[in-house]
C-alpha cells in the first residue's frame, strides 16, 4: 500500500516532564512507558501509599529516619504504567469525546467499544494506533450559493488541525504513534454531482499542502488508485496520469460493490443508510438549488435517484475501505447510530447541524467563535470576507480590533484558541511602540492568548515597560514591575521552581500571589487570590525547538466541552482547597472552581493541578475537592489538556504575548538548559 505521509517530528505533548530522583537526573526526558501528566488518569497522588507493615512496626526504632538501601520512599515513586487494557479505555474515552452525540465519557456506543478492541490490539502488537475516514471529497459545486471557492480554505486548515488533534490525544493517552489516513472519496461521487476529475486532484493536492504547512503530521492520505490495487501509480500520479486513469480507477471501485445488493432494501431496513439518504436528499436541495427550469417534484424525483446513486457508489467504497484498512478504526462525517463506524465532528462550530468543511465557510465572530454557515447567508453589511494567499478564505465579523491604520498586519487564528498578528510583509518590522494596546486588551479577553509576531525593538526593556502602562494599570511583582522567568540552577528544593527548567502544574496566575482578608461571614482571616487581570510575556530566548512550550487553556472551550452530567453550572457550586508545599507554602481553602469574568460574565475555570513530590525537584500541591466527589479532579486536569481546549505554544524569539488570565489557565513543559529559555513577564489590572 502507498500511502502519501507527512514525516513527524517527536510530538508535542503536555506530559513532557522530568525524572526527580535527584538533581543531575532532573533534565533527561520521561521515558516512553511513563505516564506522569496522564490527563486520562485517575489522579493517585492525593494520598499516600500505604506503606508495608513491618515499615510501620519500625517507626519508633532509633533508625526509623536513616533510608533503607536500594529502597526509595513510596512519596517519590509514580504511579505504575498503564496497562494496555487501561490505555485502550483511555483511547477510547478520547475518542469518543470527538463524536457528533457526545454526552459521558462513560456513555459509549457499539462503536466506541469495537474501537477499543481494535486500539487495545494495536497495543499488545506495539504498532501505530491507525484510524481511516473518508472525506474532504471537493468544494460544494454550488459555488454561487454554499462556498468560497473551488479549492480548501479555513474550514478544511482548522478541520486538519482538529483531526490532527484527535490523533494526538490518542498519542497522549496511550504513548503510541496515531495515524488518519483521509482517503479523499472525490472520484467516487464527482461525475454524479457535476464536479470535474481537475477539481478533484486540484482540491486534494491543495489539501496536502496545508497539512504539510500546518504541522498535521499524524494525517496521512490515500487516493482511491490506493485502494484499487493501482497503488505502485500513487508515488508518481501527477494530474495528467491522473485525470488518464480516473475512470478506470472509479470502475474498479464500482466492482467492489457487494453482489446483490439492493439500494431501496438498504434504504427501507438498514437504519445508517437510510439517515445517509435522507441526509443526501437535504443536502441535494441546497446543492442544485442553483439549477433552474425544474419543477419541485422533478427536482425531488432527481434528488432522489442522485442519493440512491451516491448510496451505491458509497457502498462499493465502504467495501473496499474495509479490504483495504481492516484493522483500521472507522470513522464517520455522517451521523449514524454508532453501531460500526464513529461519528465525529469534523472541526469546532457553534452550528445546532453541524456542516462538513466542504459544503460552507467558516464566519468568526468578534469574540473568535467559530460558525459555518452557506456563504449567500453571511450579510455582507457586518462581515469582511478574508483572504489568504490571494484567495477568499473565510469571513470575519467586523471590529475595531482589526483596524491597524498605520499598519499592514494579517491576523491568524491558532487552534484551539489564540491570535497571532504579523506584519503582512516580513520586511516590514513595524516597532512595538507602534501598537494599540487597548485593542490588544480588548482581543485578548476574547480572543486569548494574543500574539504579536515579526515586531521590532520587542526585546527593548524600556518600550516593553512602556506599553504594559498602555495595556492597564501595572501590578509589579516584589523584584519590580518585571519578573525574569528563566532557570537559575537552583537545586534548593525550598526555591522557586518558576525559575527552574522543570515543567510546572496547569494553574492560573494568582495561586502564587495572595492576599489575606476578614471573612465578612465569619470574622475569620483568610487568604484567597488577588488575580491579575492580563499577562504580559515577551521572548528573551527561546528553548530548542519540541522544548520549554506553554500551554494556554480557554475557560469558554473547557465549558463548551464538559460532559452533560457535569455541566457549567453544576461545577459553579464546587470548592476545593490546595495545599502547597516549598516555596509557596500555604493552604487555601474554599476555593470557587468557577467565578465569573469580570468583563464578560462568562465562567471561568480557578484551578491549580495536583502536583505530587515524585513529579517535582521543589515545591509539591495537593488538591482536594471540598463539597463534591474527588473523581473531578482527573476530569478537571483531563479538559484543562484537551486538545480541543488547550493550545500548546511554541515560542520564538522575539514573540510578545498578551493573555487574560481570568479566561485562561497556563502551564509550561520543561525545557533543557543547553538552550536557555527566558521570558519576562509584567502583570496588569
Amino acid at each position: 500500500m502507498s500511502v502519501a505521509s507527512i514525516q513527524m517530528p517527536s510530538p508535542i505533548s503536555p506530559h513532557l516532564d522530568r525524572m526527580v530522583d535527584n538533581p543531575s537526573n532532573r533534565l533527561h526526558l520521561s521515558p516512553v512507558n511513563r505516564r506522569e501528566n496522564d490527563p486520562n488518569r485517575p489522579f493517585e497522588g492525593n494520598s499516600l501509599p500505604q506503606q508495608p507493615k513491618d515499615s510501620l512496626r519500625r517507626k519508633g526504632n532509633d533508625n526509623a529516619n536513616k533510608p533503607e538501601s536500594n529502597i526509595k520512599p513510596l512519596a517519590l515513586l509514580p504511579p505504575p504504567p498503564k496497562s494496555v487494557t487501561e490505555r485502550a479505555k483511555a483511547a477510547a474515552i478520547v475518542l469518543n469525546r470527538y463524536r457528533i452525540e457526545y454526552k459521558n465519557d462513560w456513555d459509549f456506543p457499539q462503536s466506541i467499544i469495537h474501537s477499543q478492541a481494535q486500539i487495545q490490539k494495536a497495543l499488545e502488537k506495539e504498532v501505530p494506533i491507525n484510524l481511516v475516514i473518508p472525506a474532504f471529497p471537493f468544494k460544494s459545486s454550488n459555488r454561487s450559493k454554499k462556498v468560497l471557492g473551488p479549492l480548501p480554505d479555513e474550514a478544511e486548515r482548522l478541520s486538519l488541525l482538529h483531526l490532527n488533534g484527535l490523533c494526538l490525544a490518542i498519542k497522549d493517552a496511550t504513548n503510541s504513534d496515531t495515524f488518519l489516513t483521509i482517503v479523499s472519496d472525490g472520484i467516487t461521487y464527482n461525475d454524479i454531482l457535476g464536479v470535474s476529475d481537475q477539481e478533484v486532484w486540484r482540491y486534494g493536492q491543495e489539501l496536502r499542502r496545508m497539512a504539510e504547512l500546518n504541522g498535521c503530521h499524524h494525517i496521512r492520505f490515500s487516493r482511491i488508485c490506493d485502494l484499487v490495487d493501482a497503488e505502485h501509480e500513487s508515488d508518481n500520479l501527477n494530474e495528467e496520469l491522473y485525470l488518464a486513469r480516473v475512470s478506470e480507477y472509479r470502475g474498479l471501485l464500482e466492482a467492489n460493490t457487494p453482489e446483490g445488493f439492493d439500494v431501496l432494501d438498504a434504504i427501507s431496513n438498514d437504519p445508517d443508510i437510510s439517515t445517509t439518504y435522507k441526509g443526501y436528499k437535504k443536502f441535494l436541495m441546497s446543492e442544485r438549488d442553483n439549477r433552474t427550469n425544474r419543477s419541485r417534484s422533478q427536482t425531488e424525483r432527481e434528488n432522489g435517484s442522485i442519493a440512491k446513486a451516491m448510496i451505491v457508489r458509497g457502498k462499493a467504497f465502504a467495501e473496499t475501505l474495509k479490504i483495504k484498512y481492516p484493522d483500521f478504526v472507522r470513522l464517520s462525517i455522517h451521523p449514524s447510530n454508532d453501531t460500526i463506524k464513529v461519528s465525529i465532528t469534523m472541526l469546532p462550530q457553534n452550528n445546532e447541524i453541524v456542516m462538513t468543511p466542504w459544503h460552507g465557510a467558516v464566519v468568526r465572530g468578534a469574540d473568535g467563535s467559530i460558525t459555518m454557515s452557506h456563504a449567500i447567508l453571511v450579510p455582507a453589511m457586518t462581515h469582511d470576507i478574508i483572504y489568504v494567499d490571494g484567495r477568499p478564505s473565510y469571513f470575519r465579523e467586523r471590529s475595531e480590533v482589526f483596524s491597524w491604520p498605520s499598519m499592514n498586519v494579517t491576523f491568524e487564528y491558532l487552534y484551539p484558541c489564540g491570535i497571532m498578528i504579523k506584519p503582512a510583509n516580513s520586511s516590514s518590522e513595524y516597532p512595538l511602540s507602534m501598537v494599540d494596546m487597548q485593542k490588544i486588551r480588548t482581543l485578548a479577553m476574547t480572543c486569548s492568548p494574543v500574539v504579536l509576531r515579526g515586531f521590532a525593538n520587542t526585546k527593548d526593556r524600556r518600550t516593553y515597560i512602556a506599553k504594559a502602562y498602555d495595556l492597564g494599570p501595572v501590578l509589579p511583582w516584589k523584584s519590580g514591575v518585571i519578573q525574569e522567568v528563566k532557570d537559575e540552577s537552583n537545586n534548593d528544593p525550598e526555591s522557586n521552581s518558576v525559575v527552574s527548567a522543570e515543567a510546572m502544574p496547569m494553574h492560573y496566575d494568582g495561586m502564587f500571589k495572595i492576599i489575606t482578608v476578614k471573612d465578612e461571614k465569619t470574622g475569620k482571616e483568610k487568604k484567597i487570590s488577588d488575580t491579575p487581570h492580563f499577562q504580559y510575556f515577551v521572548s528573551q530566548s527561546a528553548a530548542q525547538p519540541g522544548d520549554g512550550y506553554t500551554l494556554f487553556a480557554s475557560s469558554d472551550l473547557f465549558a463548551r466541552y464538559l460532559p452533560q452530567a457535569y455541566n457549567i453550572h453544576k461545577l459553579e457550586k464546587i470548592k476545593w482547597t490546595c495545599h502547597s508545599h516549598g516555596f509557596f507554602d500555604h493552604v487555601m481553602e474554599d476555593i470557587p472552581l468557577v467565578v465569573r469574568h469580570p468583563t464578560r460574565n462568562s465562567p471561568c475555570i480557578r484551578w491549580h493541578q495536583p502536583w505530587p513530590k515524585w513529579r517535582t525537584s521543589y515545591g509539591f500541591a495537593d488538591i482536594s475537592i471540598d463539597n463534591g466527589s474527588q473523581s473531578l479532579i482527573p476530569l478537571v486536569d483531563s479538559l484543562l489538556f484537551d486538545r480541543r481546549v488547550c493550545l500548546r505554544f511554541s515560542w520564538q524569539e522575539g514573540d510578545v504575548l498578551v493573555s487574560d488570565n481570568f479566561a485562561m489557565l497556563h502551564t509550561r513543559t520543561s525545557f533543557s538548559t543547553d538552550h536557555p529559555r527566558e521570558l519576562w513577564r509584567i502583570h496588569t489590572a
